[in-house]
């Protein structure tokens, strides 16, 4: 490269702001000195920059565009642009002040021209905002900028489980399990605060490198408030979702659902996660959405033969089409899916397809009595997972292997040992009885022998005792 095409890019690159003036005048005074007054050139420069990790692969590609404009937002330095979806695009930025690393979702500004709508947004992401619970991706902030309206969210380093069983196949049963059970601990907290997410999937679901789930994308949320409306149903946006995970009264009318809508999606992701494909993974649009709400899907060992029974009935009832036969809250997903875990089949009287009044879900709007949220943790192995940007997902890539295996399962004969020693898997064994129930038993024991005794010792005393002859009888006859 020519000197003046370094001296652009030095220009481009201090009217950017991206490095502080001070810090750039000493690279540039060190590189020049180690130059031996040989000119500077512009690859040395951009290669010296990026591995001292003063720009990033983004800012560079900006700047050789001629580009120096748009690298700030507010308090935040953009690092780069991790995802653009139909509702925002996603960057990866810095605070200025602490270096904290954020993901930044800007809004489309054909969409904040409008006052109703931009309303509308900054109630429903204040009540995200209000969500506080480690299966959650945070927000932290709403902002702006002018006309520029963006969201400040926590940054997640993992890979979302989509992209997981896409490059590795479909998962190990108590990975499936343990993943949904997460979901269900999240969602159960964002549904106690009256918030539907609408758009559950496994590409939302993203596995961060501790092995932990973060809901991803509430941007869908719908709250359930009796004194204002959804902004989908005021820009008349009927169906929100995805078709793979819909379910089917969400089909009809997305604006009237509740949270048994988000449980029929995780049904339909741990059905993914299970085999690999979606519940109805042939047909256009309309016909998987039809399909959601009239067939039944393929059994999930016709994909997965040796799915235990038990899973299999899991997957079936979260994925009921009538509402009321499904699980009705969060918290019995988790409870039923963690009791799988623990034993290897479904503990207590089996699943809950028509909760008691105090479990059944109310209408949009009216308080709910859902049951307290129990602590929810599990003893999962760390698994470094690379990321890939897509959709609005706050994620930046990373290269990695997961650390979960994914090939050929264990055959019949051989599931049940290795489920008791392999170290993916838990041990199965069944719960001790409780400490009572002996003595009772012991004390039970010991009443029935001494009622035998006694029994016994009455009939013996009565078969002693003599007993009086009979009176004689008169027989005479007396004739008249």
């Amino acid at each position: 490269m020519s000197e003046s095409s370094t001296q652009s890019f030095v220009q481009l690159l201090e009217r950017s702001g991206i490095i502080a003036e001070d810090r750039l005048k000493t690279e540039l005074t060190a590189l020049t000195e180690n130059a031996n007054g040989r000119s500077l050139e512009i690859d040395r420069l951009t290669r010296h920059l990026l591995d001292a990790g003063l720009i990033t692969n983004w800012h560079l590609e900006k700047l050789l565009a001629g580009k120096y404009k748009g690298f700030f937002l507010g308090k935040y330095k953009l690092l780069g642009h991790l995802g653009t979806g139909g509702m925002s695009s996603v960057y990866l930025a810095e605070h200025r002040l602490s270096g904290q690393l954020r993901a930044i979702k800007v809004l489309p500004r054909k969409k904040v021209s409008d006052k109703s709508y931009l309303d509308r947004f900054y109630l429903e992401a204040r009540a995200a905002a209000s969500l506080d619970h480690p299966n959650v991706v945070r927000i932290y902030d709403i902002c702006n900028e002018g006309d520029t309206h963006y969201m400040v969210m926590e940054y997640v380093q993992g890979q979302d489980l989509y992209e997981i069983v896409k490059a590795q196949g479909p998962l190990p049963f108590n990975k499936a399990v343990e993943y949904c059970a997460q979901a269900a601990e999240g969602l159960s907290h964002a549904h106690r605060r009256e918030l539907v997410h609408r758009d559950i999937k496994p590409a939302n679901l993203l596995l961060t490198n501790d092995g932990v789930v973060k809901i991803l994308d509430l941007g869908l949320a719908l709250v359930n408030q009796e004194d204002s409306e959804s902004l989908t149903l005021l820009y008349n946006e009927r169906v929100m979702g995805t078709a793979d995970y819909l379910s089917p009264e969400q089909a009809v009318n997305s604006h009237n659902v509740d949270r048994r809508a988000d449980i029929y999606s995780l049904g339909c992701t741990l059905y993914f996660l299970l085999t690999g494909h979606p519940p109805f993974p042939k047909g256009t649009l309309a016909q998987r959405i039809a399909m959601h709400q009239t067939q039944e899907p393929a059994d999930v060992r016709e994909s997965r033969a040796d799915c235990p029974e038990p899973l299999v009935e899991i997957c079936r009832h979260l994925m009921k089409k009538n509402v009321h036969e499904r699980y009705q809250n969060c918290v019995d997903v988790k409870v039923e899916l963690l009791g799988w875990l623990e034993t290897g089949r479904q503990l207590g009287t089996g699943i809950v397809i028509g909760a008691a009044p105090e479990k059944q879900i109310r209408p949009a709007g009216l308080p709910t009595a859902d049951s307290s949220e129990s602590p929810f943790t599990i003893d999962t192995s760390a698994s470094s997972t690379s990321s890939k940007s897509s959709g609005s997902d706050a994620r930046l890539s990373s290269p990695g292997k997961s650390s979960d295996k994914s090939g050929a399962q264990p055959s019949p004969k051989s599931s049940s040992k290795k489920m008791a020693t392999s170290g993916s898997f838990r041990s199965i064994r069944r719960k001790a009885p409780p400490k009572w129930v002996l003595p009772v038993v012991i004390i039970a024991m010991f009443l029935i022998l001494v009622a035998v005794l006694y029994l016994a010792s009455q009939l013996i005393q009565g078969a002693a005792t003599p007993h009086p002859s009979p009176a004689p009888v008169n027989r005479s006859v007396v004739i008249v």
